[in-house]
This record gives C-alpha cells, sequence and structure tokens, in this order.
C-alpha cells in the first residue's frame, strides 16, 4: 500500500514525498505536485512516497546512462558541491554499494537500486531514511517501466505479490464455496 508524508513530517525529503531531494525543474514527473499547489518553492513535492523515489530513479538512471557511470560521476552530479558535501556523500554511497568510488556501475537490476536508493536515503533523510521500507522503494521499480536504453541495459524484477494474486483469488473463492455447500 502506498504511503505519504506530505505536509506531515519534519523532514523535507518526507515531508515532500521527496526523499531523493529532487529540486523543483519543469519535467512533468508521474505523480508531481504542480507548482502552484507545491508548499515548497525549492524541491519537487509528490503525491504519494512512491511517485518520488520513481523520479529519483529516473533521475539517476537517465545520469548513468549519460556516461555518469560511477559513484563519484554519479553523485557529483546528483548532489554537486555547492549544496553538499559530495566527497562524504560518496564514501557513504560506496560503503553502501561495497563499490570503489571510480569503480564502472555494470548492473543496474532491481538489487542493485533498492541499495542504491537506500544508501542516497541515509544521507538525504538523516536517521528518518528508515520510514523508508524496501515495499516502498519495490512500488516505484514497478512504475518504472522499461527504462533500458540502447547503451544501458536496466532489468527490474516483476513484483512477488502480483503473479500470486489470482492464485490466491482462486484458492479463497474455492475455500468460500465449500463452506457455503457445507453449510446449506
Amino acid at each position: 500500500m502506498s504511503k505519504s508524508f506530505l505536509n506531515n513530517h519534519k523532514v523535507r525529503g518526507l515531508r515532500n514525498n521527496n526523499p531523493g531531494n529532487l529540486i523543483r525543474t519543469s519535467q512533468a514527473w508521474q505523480g508531481k505536485i504542480p507548482f502552484p499547489q507545491s508548499k515548497d518553492v525549492k524541491f519537487e513535492q509528490f503525491t504519494e512516497l512512491k511517485f518520488g523515489i520513481r523520479a529519483m530513479l529516473k533521475d539517476l538512471i537517465h545520469d548513468i546512462n549519460k556516461g555518469k557511470n560511477t559513484v563519484t560521476a554519479l553523485i557529483m552530479e546528483y548532489a554537486p558541491s555547492v549544496e553538499n558535501d559530495t566527497k562524504a556523500y560518496i564514501l557513504n554511497v560506496c560503503k553502501t554499494l561495497g563499490v570503489q568510488p571510480n569503480e564502472k556501475i555494470k548492473t543496474i537490476n532491481s538489487a542493485f537500486l533498492i541499495m542504491l536508493v537506500r544508501a542516497i536515503c541515509k544521507v538525504e533523510l538523516g536517521n528518518s531514511h528508515t520510514l523508508i521500507t524496501d515495499n516502498d522503494i519495490n512500488e516505484a521499480l514497478q512504475l518504472l517501466g522499461d527504462v533500458s536504453t540502447s547503451q544501458l541495459i536496466v532489468v527490474i524484477a516483476p513484483s512477488k505479490i502480483k503473479p500470486f494474486i489470482p492464485a490466491i483469488v482462486f484458492v479463497v473463492v474455492f475455500f468460500c464455496s465449500l463452506a457455503i455447500k457445507n453449510i446449506f
């Protein structure tokens, strides 16, 4: 189930449902709150957390596709030193991902993207990063669609819950029908 902290949290990235703290742009992100309704003049706001995470993922994948394919290059683009302690940011992300700062990012899949989102949220949200769950990130991943390009293959694992829904519905209906037959 989707969640929202919109205008209801002390940490700005959560209050905006924008845990990556994406700065406002003209980009028409899915789930974006239009500027006239937004309560933040600097950062994007999203209707639900999953849309903020999705926008972060799309932005990061876009930067990797542009050749920012090391943590150093990616974070220097994502969190420039005019606004951040970029060196510390890079080291934190590298520690979480278990890579060296200038090691090429070769595999873009769900597991990598979950770890990348977690690493960025640790820096952007501080201790509140624990409010972002794997389910929140997976919801955003499922909203991405196919983001592969001719230069970059991105593999998003399908949701583990959705394939089981028809089976669960069948089992519930089957046992309910048995119960009704036994009652009458």
